[in-house]
């Protein structure tokens, strides 16, 4: 994985938190390959966090810190609409409905953060 910039300790908690679990819902759901293609993703939204600001209409605090949570939950939530048959619905969806509880958390400590130098 990719070393990833974050605001503070808070925001790192709570981001490596997310990804956590959502890399061990994939894992346990899919192969190896698809795994890895996964992990892919992730990466792009990694180093799309990791850039932002060097262009010049980039430079929203909030929206920096916001960039993985959202992104990380669209493409989980896309990975298992395709992943998902008869024989897993159940299991997709209760890992969807963890996912989007432990999302609105996520968001509520990134909320709480303070930028340092504003």
């Amino acid at each position: 994985m990719r070393k990833t910039i974050y605001a503070n300790q808070k925001h790192q908690q709570a981001i490596e938190n997310y990804l956590l679990m959502c890399e061990e819902f994939v894992k346990e759901t899919s192969t190896k390959i698809r795994h890895k293609n996964y992990i892919e993703v992730i990466n792009t939204i990694k180093d799309y966090h990791n850039n932002y600001g060097s262009g010049a209409k980039e430079n929203n605090f909030w929206d920096w810190l916001m960039i993985i949570p959202i992104n990380v939950s669209v493409a989980t939530n896309g990975y298992f609409a395709a992943l998902e048959t008869k024989g897993n619905r159940a299991i997709i969806r209760a890992y969807k409905v963890v996912l989007d509880e432990l999302l609105q958390e996520t968001v509520d400590k990134i909320d709480s953060i303070k930028p340092d130098n504003d």
